[in-house]
């Protein structure tokens, strides 16, 4: 608005003459019209007044009008806003994701915020999904430790196995976290099950006495077959109640 007053060539006193605004509250008038703040009288006649004025019609202004209709909808900035804010005491990368996510429910599956309860909750999904790429972050650097642990490579086929079998056992303690101790601990134990139902070890392998077990040579055989599951087990189950102390999991 003050480029199109300055390009006739006037000054803010002669637009607000122009514009049959009379006394020292006219110029005001006119730095309230710059200013994007109509505050008196009727608004959209004001900017018509002012257009008239410096001698522009309204297609002056309709690249202005055009990006300003092509922003988010208000409820939509506030939950960008909220977003922005709640995902400043994640890592840079899982804030980044965090927002992109935001994005893509807006951009691309069209779920638009139209009030300011799905505000909060478009908040609530992202700083969740910020958090669970952070949890899957953990669980994968523990799943990483226990492979070189055991001197095992990621791309084997029991690498492959046990990292399965590290992020069944976290899931399974998620999802039970609440439940009743005697529930959580029948599934713990059906885990222990899964390496032989999956063909992975001998059916017999969980009936062997210590000193069968204990036969052999290497960081695996000292402990028997059992040992790679039974270790990623148990680094998963303390991962998860590390996470629990500080919080993380809620």
């Amino acid at each position: 608005m003050r480029l199109l007053r300055e390009q006739a060539g006037l000054s803010q006193e002669a637009v607000a003459t122009l514009m049959g605004l009379k006394g020292s509250g006219g110029k005001s008038s006119v730095c309230w019209v710059e200013r994007g703040y109509l505050k008196y009288g009727p608004k959209f006649v004001r900017l018509l007044d002012f257009l008239r004025a410096c001698g522009c019609g309204i297609e002056a202004l309709s690249d202005v009008l055009d990006r300003y209709t092509s922003r988010e909808t208000v409820p939509e900035e506030q939950a960008s806003r909220g977003v922005l804010a709640a995902i400043e005491t994640l890592p840079p990368l899982l804030a980044r994701r965090a927002f992109y996510y935001h994005i893509g429910l807006t951009h691309k599956g069209r779920r638009l915020v139209r009030s300011d309860a799905a505000a909060a909750e478009r908040v609530r999904r992202a700083v969740a999904r910020g958090n669970s790429e952070w949890r899957q972050m953990r669980l994968q650097r523990e799943l990483n430790n226990v492979l070189n642990e055991l001197r095992i490579g990621w791309a084997d086929t029991v690498g492959i196995h046990l990292r399965s079998y590290g992020r069944l056992v976290f899931a399974t303690l998620r999802r039970l976290r609440k439940a009743r101790p005697v529930w959580r601990e029948r599934a713990l134990e059906k885990l222990d099950r899964w390496p032989v139902e999956h063909g992975l070890e001998p059916a017999d392998s969980h009936h062997k006495d210590t000193k069968t077990q204990r036969s052999g040579s290497g960081p695996e055989a000292e402990l028997g077959p059992t040992a790679p599951f039974r270790r990623m087990k148990e680094a998963v189950m303390e991962l998860f109640e590390e996470m629990v102390r500080s919080g993380a999991i809620d």
